[in-house]
């Protein structure tokens, strides 16, 4: 045998050798590619659970936030109605002292206070807030202008919130 011969049987081996290597290694490549593109797949689907997740308590978060800014700006708005309505009813009242019945109102609260605190009823005459205090020893009634506003306010109850329906 000659070293011709030889020489061209290892090289035929090594060209069989190196086409099953490059054969594996070109199957291992699109097994490893496979396998990436799966995993790239499962995570971009788990990201996407995840950001949908994330989405959906973000709105929830955001929608709670909105509905409760919302709650107190009417809540704000019913008391800046409420607290107008309160200055209002507080104005006319003190607008009665220049009333010609004036008078006649201060004595018929007078005698209201005298019938529920009894005849020796210290009975005086605000002067300046109109309407008049009363006591009789550790009782007393307060039928001043603004006070008395203020409570047929708040006789009336829910009917109040009919201004703002």
């Amino acid at each position: 045998m000659s070293l011709d011969v030889v020489r061209d049987a290892l090289l035929a081996d090594a060209r069989r050798q190196a086409w099953t290597l490059s054969a594996a290694a070109e199957e291992a490549a699109v097994t490893a590619v496979g396998a990436a593109r799966e995993e790239a797949a499962q995570m971009e689907a788990g990201a996407r659970a995840e950001g949908e997740a994330e989405a959906r308590r973000v709105a929830a978060t955001e929608g709670a936030r909105a509905r409760r800014e919302a709650r107190e700006r009417v809540l704000g708005a019913r008391r800046a109605a409420y607290e107008t309505l309160r200055s209002e009813s507080r104005r006319a009242a003190l607008a009665l002292r220049g009333d010609p019945r004036y008078s006649d109102l201060v004595d018929g609260l007078a005698r209201l206070a005298g019938h529920q605190l009894g005849e020796g009823a210290d009975v005086r005459v605000d002067e300046q807030g109109g309407g008049i205090v009363a006591t009789a020893g550790s009782r007393s009634v307060d039928y001043r202008l603004e006070p008395l506003a203020d409570r047929c306010l708040a006789a009336l109850g829910a009917e109040v919130e009919s201004l703002w329906r």
